[in-house]
Order: C-alpha cells, then structure tokens, then sequence
C-alpha cells in the first residue's frame, strides 16, 4: 500500500504514527493508496471516501480529509430508536437528538434516526477519527474484522479509537494480541474492543 500524505506546512506526527501503525496490523495488500490531506472544495471538518475494486479497478483506495478548522464537531449516526408496543419513543441519548422519522410501509415498523456529534480537537484527532471510519470500510469488506459495513458501525469504531487515543492506550492489548499467531492475516477478523491504538 503506497501513502500519499499532503498536509502542506501543517505537522501531524501523532496522527499519522497512529494511522500506520493501526493498518500495519492488517493485510492491505489490495490497497493500491491511502492518501490523507487537507481537502479540497468548501467541505470543513473531516471527510473521506473508500472506493471499493470493480470498473476495471481491481484495488481498493482510500481517502481521508482534514481541512479543519479544529476544534470542530463531527456529525455522527447512532443505532436508531424503535417504536415501543404503545407506539411511543424512548428519550434520545444523551448528547444525541432524534433524525428522520422512518415508517417501514411493509411491516408498519417505525424508528426516528438519531444524530450525535464528536468534538476533535487538533488536526492528530481528525486524521485519527476519520482513518478508523474510512478504513472500517475496507477491513469489514476484506473480513478483517467484525460487524455490519454501515456508517453507523463505522463511525461507532472511530468513536472509540479516538478515546482509546486519549486515554493513552498502548502496545499491551495491541490487536494482533487477540488473534492466533498462526492465524492467516487475509482471514483475520477482530472484534472492535480489540482494535485499541498506539499513542505516539
């Protein structure tokens, strides 16, 4: 996998340590780049894109942005809130608010999505934050781990690599710990618990 970093003047050094030592513990042979920068256009925050092989492309490709400015907030998706019996809702979490209202017209089933919002606060937490995303994408397609490919379970995983980030986790339950040595790594599958990052 080749990295194309362009940050221009902008130093990351604890960022980027993370973001190579978290995929230097899978196989990504088939990806063909992993490109992080500032971004492009009127976006701010963090954003990024896995494109998956197909069209000719036999690889994947990975590209994570971080235009800032920082501190900023992230919009997140949470596990959505179903209907009760009674028809009435639960309250939503703490810090979340309720989405769209969702009717099933199948089977009557109804739900509200619920939003939530994670502060980062320097260029290190963006690139951290949006890596996991980006990267839970290709992982789960290549069965490199576990779970459901949907942007709710992706962003959860970068919700908790970033706070395992600032709790000072380190190589004591790196996540190669949790899988056989002898285990193939193109059939490594983890589970997110295990996924605890290195601090630089």
């Amino acid at each position: 996998m080749r990295w194309i970093i362009k940050l221009g003047n902008q130093t990351a050094d604890a960022g980027l340590g993370w973001a190579r030592w978290y995929l230097g513990r899978f196989d990504t042979s088939s990806v063909q780049w992993f490109r992080i920068d500032r971004g492009r256009g009127r976006y701010e925050g963090v954003y990024g894109r896995c494109w998956y092989p197909g069209d000719g492309q036999p690889n994947y490709r990975i590209s994570c942005q971080v235009p800032g400015p920082f501190p900023c907030q992230i919009v997140t998706r949470k596990p959505p809130m179903y209907a009760r019996h009674d028809g009435t809702f639960p309250r939503a979490p703490r810090g979340c608010r309720r989405g769209r209202h969702v009717i099933d017209t199948r089977t009557g089933r109804q739900w509200y999505r619920v939003i939530g919002r994670t502060r980062v606060a320097t260029i290190d937490e963006g690139i951290i934050w949006i890596v996991a995303h980006e990267s839970f994408h290709f992982l789960r397609r290549t069965r490199q781990i576990a779970g459901r490919n949907t942007e709710i379970e992706a962003d959860r995983l970068a919700d908790q690599m970033l706070d395992a980030f600032r709790a000072g986790h380190g190589t004591a339950r790196e996540p190669v710990a949790a899988v056989p040595d002898a285990a193939p790594r193109r059939r490594r599958i983890l589970s997110a618990q295990w996924l605890l990052p290195f601090r630089t």
